[in-house]
């Protein structure tokens, strides 16, 4: 579902920054106009980092080991479903 909506928002915002920026060129020196076309740039940047996946550590998880590991790791925050390991390891 936030696949979606993001899709969505993305999708209503580049139209409004495409339609301000005909509206503005068409008017001219409107600073309204003009004010519009900067208010929607900057959510439409808002809108693609809220799009963007979170940086290692950035969402409460870490991809960090310590000690030695011998043998297959699986490192996840949720699984669903059964995990397989081929018999050479990899």
């Amino acid at each position: 579902m936030r696949r979606w909506l993001i899709a969505m928002v993305a999708a209503v915002v580049t139209s409004g920054v495409g339609i301000s920026i005909n509206v503005a060129t068409d008017l001219g020196g409107n600073m309204l106009a003009w004010a519009a076309v900067g208010v929607l740039t900057i959510a439409a940047g808002a809108v693609a980092v809220w799009a963007a996946p979170a940086a290692d550590g950035e969402d409460g998880t870490r991809n960090e080991i310590s000690g030695t590991v011998t043998g297959p790791v699986v490192q996840a925050r949720d699984i669903s479903g059964p995990i397989t390991f081929k018999d050479d390891g990899s």
